[in-house]
């Protein structure tokens, strides 16, 4: 009888060991799926998609449905409310996403820069990690002069101008296939949204349905765009029609809906790859886009139509959806990367902030610490603004003319309450005389910066970038 008792007693306990070992490895496998390789080597990807305005895309409140698969991204990650680029303009924002430096840092600051040798960028500090490093990128100010190829083993551009990802896409998809066990970071930057705003059939109609007719022989190109802009900077303001700036800004949507549709594709290839339970997808821009807002066209003001960019980080396996409504910076994203991957900072100081706080299981709330966003640029009399909490303030250094904006009430910036609230704009710029006091100790590259060569200067003008 005792040891009838006893051999019950023995097949329970093996069963509850079992059942233990069946939860935990539940559990662990769950951890697996919700990000777990956080704080470990895993691949990291970056879709670098260049003039995507954020509030242009479904997750954060468009109406049209320009971004399904970007918007499932965003559905098994977190999505940065209010990241804010560096610049309004390609040169110095890639740099400074790439580098977590600002532009008066790293000393790219036009688009005749060259990123200085002595700045470490993130693919550097990847590469130095044991990580495979890769992009692919459109060329343009991407392309090799452009100094930020530093690091990366394999930097693929495209060499006949802004072929977009109908040619870089083939190329990523081997690249991937070849590479899917390695621990990599994988950059993948195209200009499909930038200017003509010309995607293929049938993504080029598929907004035009309904809109008034716009002037004839009226097209969105580069050429057209820029002399508006052009004009614009000699004070002649909102040259297009309502008709016309609606068509544009149709053909720009359905830019990003053929970059979305490319996403779909390419998370297939994750997927059958086993890719998606492994590494990290990251969705962000370098800059927006203005459609007369502030009576121009395409980027080159500090308002919050261009500086406001998308971010959005889905780790391993995805996760439950967060958005965090802190304002955050293009420069927090290298030492945030550094942080998931588990590697040490660069011996050179960095100036974002890890967001990694907000992207574990149990996130932060709020991130003491975090300070305000910044951004600057050298164009309509050297401009600077700072973006903290609900306010932007943006000042003209030449003419010490301030306008304050209350971003989360009036995202498109329409309505300048700095006399109505000079307390907020007096705390502000304090901010931005305390930026300008640092900066000051930190600025050792920009006089070291190197111009790049006549032939890729040629090569830029005819793409439309230079004058």
């Amino acid at each position: 009888m005792g040891l009838a008792i006893r051999d019950n007693q023995t097949r329970r306990l093996r069963i509850g060991i079992l059942v233990v070992l069946v939860i935990a490895v539940g559990a662990g496998f769950c951890l697996f799926l919700s990000g777990s390789h956080f704080g470990h080597a895993h691949p990291v990807i970056i879709l670098d998609i260049d003039t995507l305005r954020a509030d242009h895309l479904g997750c954060y409140g468009y109406q049209r449905d320009t971004s399904h698969w970007i918007d499932e991204l965003a559905s098994q990650g977190t999505v940065f409310e209010w990241a804010f680029a560096q610049a309004p303009n390609t040169p110095p924002s890639q740099a400074s996403i790439l580098t977590s430096l600002y532009p008066r840092t790293h000393g790219r600051v036009t688009g005749k820069d060259r990123l200085p040798e002595e700045v470490t960028t993130l693919a550097e500090v990847m590469q130095a990690g044991g990580f495979t490093t890769a992009a692919f990128v459109d060329g343009g100010y991407m392309a090799p002069h452009s100094g930020l190829s530093q690091g990366f083993e394999t930097y693929h551009s495209s060499p006949e101008g802004l072929k977009g990802l109908a040619a870089l896409g083939p190329f990523v998809f081997d690249w991937v296939r070849e590479n899917k066990e390695e621990n990599f970071l994988l950059l993948i930057h195209t200009y499909d949204v930038h200017t003509p705003y010309d995607p293929p059939p049938p993504f080029r109609e598929i907004f035009l349905n309904g809109l008034e007719p716009s002037t004839p022989g009226f097209e969105p190109d580069t050429k057209t765009m820029k002399g508006v802009m052009l004009r614009a900077r000699r004070g002649e303001l909102n040259q297009l029609t309502a008709a016309d700036i609606e068509y544009s800004r149709a053909l720009y949507d359905g830019g990003i809906r053929y970059v979305d549709a490319w996403i779909g594709s390419f998370m297939e290839l994750l997927r059958d790859n086993g890719l998606l339970e492994r590494a990290t997808i990251i969705v962000l821009s370098d800059h927006g886009e203005e459609f007369q807002e502030h009576g121009s066209v395409l980027h080159e003001k500090l308002y919050s139509t261009v500086t406001h960019i998308p971010l959005i980080i889905r780790p391993p396996g995805g996760m439950t959806a967060r958005r965090v409504d802190q304002v955050v910076e293009s420069i927090d994203l290298m030492p945030t990367i550094l942080d998931m991957v588990g590697l040490d900072e660069p011996q050179t100081p960095m100036e974002g902030t890890s967001l990694f706080p907000f992207l574990k299981r149990r996130p932060v709330s709020r991130l003491e610490g975090l300070g305000p966003a910044f951004g600057e640029s050298p164009l309509f009399g050297g401009r600077v603004f700072v973006a903290d909490g609900t306010h932007q303030l943006l000042q003209t250094r030449t003419t010490e003319v301030l306008e304050l904006f209350d971003f989360r009430s009036d995202s498109k910036e329409q309505d300048d309450i700095s006399q109505q609230h000079p307390e907020v704009v007096g705390r502000l710029g304090s901010k931005i005389e305390r930026f300008d006091q640092t900066s000051a100790d930190t600025t050792k590259y920009l006089p070291g910066v190197r111009v790049i060569d006549d032939q890729d200067l040629e090569d830029l003008r005819a793409l439309g970038y230079l004058e």
